[in-house]
């Protein structure tokens, strides 16, 4: 399977997405991650060597990936990609997940991108970001998506500390102090992915 992660506006969480989903792929099988993103997030997450699959740049992927050693990869793009872009990125892939935060530029970004995807995109989006309960902001902003036609994880990524505290120890989230509320979140994602 080939996941590809992206989207017009920075700071909506993908990075830590694309981390998340190589993990629960690397449950299944082997599974490599490529860093496009010219700020190298998921590269140094994954530089303590702890992490349950491969991380490398977009000029090693080639290589690495006529190995034939990895059944799945996960594509971490560069964050505004140009139109042409969004259209090879989508054609590339299996699915193409749009995180978005519940924000109104947020969406609005992804309202645009989705608009521009070419017609039969397999692609989900995804609210991250997301302020735990009781604010309703994540299920509000999943509302909105919908009420758009566009299609939507029914679970919202949440907010917490666990993912500054992964990134930094260079572990999977699940793994963080406090990670394992915040993993439930991915399971949920998972379970909608079809792997329930």
């Amino acid at each position: 399977m080939i996941i590809s992660l992206t989207q017009y506006k920075g700071g909506v969480g993908k990075t830590t997405s694309a981390i998340c989903l190589a993990t629960l792929l690397s449950n299944d099988a082997k599974t490599l991650l490529i860093d496009s993103d010219p700020n190298r997030s998921a590269t140094l997450w994954a530089r303590k060597g702890l992490l349950p699959f491969d991380v490398c740049s977009d000029s090693e992927a080639p290589k690495r990936l006529m190995s034939g050693q990895y059944k799945h990869t996960v594509i971490d793009t560069p964050a505004r990609p140009a139109a042409d872009d969004v259209k090879a990125i989508a054609q590339g892939a299996d699915i193409l997940i749009l995180p978005t935060t519940p924000d109104p530029l947020s969406l609005s970004a992804l309202v645009q991108i989705a608009t521009e995807l070419p017609k039969g995109t397999n692609y989900r989006c995804l609210v991250t970001l997301s302020p735990p309960a009781p604010q309703t902001d994540g299920a509000d902003a999943i509302a909105a998506l919908q009420r758009h036609g566009l299609p939507v994880f029914d679970r919202p990524i949440r907010r917490y500390k666990a993912y500054i505290k992964a990134a930094d120890a260079g572990v999977v989230v699940k793994q963080a102090p406090g990670g394992g509320v915040a993993w439930r979140d991915w399971e949920e994602v998972w379970k909608e992915l079809g792997n329930g």
